[in-house]
């Protein structure tokens, strides 16, 4: 995807996404769109897939999907069409936009896909983009791992229509070498340490809602982020990204696929997407960015 900040995994979705209740024999292949929008940012690419049954090694490569038309709707109110943005295929399965535009906060988007070789099957899913916000304390220069000051970012409220802001924090370690690992992920990673640095280059947090963070007198809010979401020692990007209703039903469904529930697996549903005709997922969020050197404790 355009957007660098979030990688979010699909996997577990190309696998599972097929049926109410995982059951192999019934496995249905279905088509999967893939893409992000960030408030302010040009327009992203779309990657467009199939799910492949679970005893077969998943590569994109191997279930990208070539020869669909490809377009991003800007709508009003209302739900009709104000701008059409058209794409085109870049690479087998990756469709790059033919337009210079930018993506508008608080606006709502469609995805709408023809797929002329399946009898112009049809995909389409809708976002509504959260509005831009903006970190106002610049944090230090460097902090100190597990110090009793934990980093803490005060920032613009971003605005979702109907709810509270969800976020969710990426860390982009610049120094990711093993012997740069912080000591818990030291630990997790043990004689894969060297294997495990690009799963962790970039590292994801849990979902932060207003139960997780302060919201100010003056109406900013105060974001906390935990010391887990250190991977590696030296310099690091934080990304603070506003997510929409489509990352968060993502995220937080995807969470019960990897182990954060009491189910069992066949009882595992769906992760939950807002795609017609397919799965996936369609969303759209805003960021900002510091950055702090991450120092060993003395």
């Amino acid at each position: 995807m355009n957007n660098q900040y979030l990688l979010f995994s699909i996997l577990l979705l190309l696998i599972l996404g097929s049926c109410d209740v995982y059951n192999q024999d019934s496995f249905q292949q279905q088509y999967v769109l893939e893409s992000y929008l960030v408030a302010g940012k040009p327009l992203s690419k779309v990657r467009l897939s199939t799910t492949l049954p679970a005893d077969e090694k998943y590569t994109f490569a191997k279930a990208a999907v070539s020869g669909a038309q490809v377009e991003i709707r800007l709508l009003d109110d209302k739900g009709d069409i104000i701008d059409t943005y058209t794409y085109s295929e870049a690479t087998p399965g990756i469709y790059l936009t033919n337009d210079q535009a930018t993506v508008q906060p608080k606006k709502k988007y469609e995805l709408y896909v023809t797929i002329p070789n399946d009898q112009n099957h049809v995909l389409q899913a809708q976002t509504i983009v959260p509005d831009t916000f903006r970190t106002l304390t610049v944090p230090p220069d460097s902090i100190v791992y597990q110090s009793a000051d934990q980093l803490s970012l005060k920032s613009t409220r971003s605005y979702y229509p109907g709810r509270q802001n969800i976020f969710v924090f990426n860390v982009l370690a610049q120094d990711a070498k093993v012997e740069n690992y912080t000591p818990f992920y030291k630990d997790i990673t043990g004689d894969d340490a060297e294997k495990d640095i690009a799963d962790y280059q970039n590292n994801q947090s849990n979902i932060v809602n207003e139960g997780n963070y302060e919201i100010n007198g003056d109406g900013t809010i105060t974001l906390r982020l935990p010391w887990i979401g250190f991977a590696f020692f030296g310099r690091n990007k934080i990304v603070t990204n506003a997510i929409d209703d489509n990352v968060y039903d993502f995220l937080r469904s995807q969470s019960v696929q990897t182990g954060g529930s009491t189910l069992s697996p066949g009882q595992i549903q769906n992760v939950i997407d807002h795609v017609e005709g397919g799965t996936g997922v369609f969303g759209s969020m805003a960021t900002d960015t510091v950055s702090t050197y991450l120092k060993r404790p003395t």
